[in-house]
């Protein structure tokens, strides 16, 4: 899975990685696409520090943010300038827009975005900072079928408060994902997936199909049950199952909680039997680069940011 492979069209993002995330930063890197981590460091924030949203402030304690940012980086490449930053969901807002046409020329495609993004963001869309990436159907024989562009907006504001900090750190963020977009890039290119990655405050479920995008859906946990995080999964499960039209046999799970909690979520009315696997486990990093702080799930979008 493939998505908004850089800040410049058609580049290979940087080798190094880092997720800022609301209990600690997470940062990784590895000589090549395919390779496992050569380095992965975890370094925990204070409760509070970050505050994930789509306004600013986002770093609520902004020291304890740049000391621990500045230690992991230093930790993994204190030469390393261009990184790929991931950031919470939540500082961003994903849709997927349906045309019936594009413009044949590219520069003409990004405002027809903006403009559709207008009604559909809380924040200001000609401002914002927009990345589009255009979407293959399922049917790719049929030629008469809309078209489709995922579109991923982050405020103008959030964007400069995370750029400067990590600028502030003499470093130069390359390219920002959100972090179930970046996780998404770890998942099989063949074949159909269903993925769950959870946040503090959100959840999302993404369907892919063969290394295309047909579903995100994310889902507000702040004020969710258990029995409604169960609920969002079994919906997600029954449109792969209707849209594919085949079984479900398994659910890749990446963020915040590993796949044992989150089985425990889906098993609590007794029913649920569809296996639930993490897309990193420790074939994913190199000898030595094992992190003991954290499960390893954790780095899912770290390892995805640096395959994509």
């Amino acid at each position: 899975m493939h998505l908004f492979p850089s800040s410049l069209q058609f580049a290979v993002r940087p080798r190094l990685a880092c997720e800022i995330a609301p209990d600690g930063i997470l940062a990784g890197g590895s000589s090549r696409i395919e390779s496992p981590l050569d380095k992965a460091v975890f370094e925990a924030l204070p409760a509070g520090s970050v505050a994930a949203g789509i306004t600013a402030s986002v770093f609520r304690d902004s020291n304890a943010v740049l000391t621990a940012l500045k230690s992991a980086l230093d930790s993994v490449d204190p030469r390393g300038r261009e990184w790929t930053l991931v950031v919470p969901d939540a500082c961003t807002r994903v849709q997927i827009l349906d045309f019936d046409t594009l413009p044949a020329k590219t520069q003409e495609i990004l405002p027809l975005v903006r403009f559709r993004l207008r009604k559909m963001l809380p924040f200001d869309a000609d401002m914002a900072a927009v990345s589009y990436q255009m979407l293959k159907p399922v049917d790719t024989a049929g030629k008469n079928g809309p078209v489709q562009v995922i579109a991923a907006a982050m405020p103008a504001d959030v964007r400069d408060e995370i750029e400067s900090l990590v600028r502030s750190v003499q470093r130069e963020p390359g390219v920002l994902l959100p972090a179930t977009l970046a996780a998404l890039a770890a998942l099989p290119e063949d074949g159909s997936h269903l993925l769950v990655h959870t946040e503090q405050d959100s959840m999302t479920t993404a369907i892919t199909h063969e290394g295309e995008l047909l579903l995100y859906r994310t889902t507000d946990r702040a004020n969710t049950e258990p029995g409604d995080v169960a609920q969002a999964v079994l919906v997600a499960a029954a449109y792969f199952e209707d849209m594919l039209h085949v079984p479900l046999v398994e659910i890749w799970v990446a963020g915040l909680e590993p796949a044992d909690v989150l089985r425990r979520h889906l098993a609590a009315d007794g029913t649920w039997q569809i296996p639930l696997r993490s897309l990193v486990n420790s074939q994913s990093f190199s000898a030595g680069a094992l992190p003991s702080q954290v499960e390893l799930g954790r780095f899912t979008s770290v390892v995805g940011a640096l395959r994509g």
